[in-house]
């Protein structure tokens, strides 16, 4: 059995120091040793493997800075906390408070997600869901994904869309005049008459003050 050489150890952990990031031909040279014995150090040391740059690149743990989303770069070369990109992906999205959409991942990681999503047939724990053409990530957790979803989309508060008196006087008044018209039919009306007023601020309007469509009655 050959005897482990200490002082090559010490020799990898400096250039470790100076270079920061070091790939794995590097390290079977500075340590004389086969890709097999470099990939056995890697683990006994718990270095980190960027996730881009084909994982060419290794670190030690205690070389990244990492931000507030797990993310190191050390020049063009990419780490994660999380490990893998798609574990980072899984991580990122979940924890989110709104989810993330492709512009959020690419802003995060560093690079652009149509480039690597595509490999990954499922996301353990994400939920994917289109929205107004753009794919958005949630936690699959029911409850988080709930919470996630109200903060990425919340509902428009019904007083800020309700119309000033005046309108709001001519809105009953024409509606009253045209029991038959939806909110639609009297907003078009209305605009027709030069006042501004939308779909959403006349239904705000009825559901306010409890105005709702009549039954029909049946006859006998």
């Amino acid at each position: 059995m050959r005897t482990r050489n200490l002082t090559l150890d010490e020799q990898t952990l400096a250039s470790f120091d100076q270079h920061k990031v070091l790939t794995a031909d590097q390290l079977a040279e500075i340590l004389k040793c086969s890709p097999i014995t470099v990939h056995r150090r890697l683990k006994e040391w718990k270095a980190h493997t960027s996730y881009n740059q084909n994982g060419r690149f290794h670190t030690l743990p205690s070389i990244p800075v990492f931000n507030a989303h797990g993310i190191w770069q050390w020049g063009a070369v990419f780490f994660s906390r999380y490990g893998t990109l798609k574990q980072s992906v899984i991580e990122l999205a979940a924890a989110s408070p709104q989810g993330l959409d492709h512009r959020q991942l690419q802003e995060i990681l560093g690079l652009n997600p149509k480039c690597f999503l595509s490999r990954y047939e499922e996301l353990p724990g994400i939920r994917k869901e289109q929205h107004h053409h753009q794919m958005v990530y949630f936690s699959a957790d029911d409850q988080r994904y709930d919470l996630q979803k109200r903060r990425r989309f919340p509902p428009e508060p019904t007083a800020a869309l309700l119309p000033d008196d005046a309108v709001a006087v001519l809105v009953l008044v024409t509606q009253i005049r045209n029991p038959k018209m939806d909110a639609p039919a009297l907003a078009e009306a209305l605009r027709a008459q030069g006042h501004a007023i939308s779909d959403a601020s006349i239904a705000a309007l009825f559901e306010a003050h409890g105005i709702g469509k009549k039954k029909p009655t049946m006859r006998g």
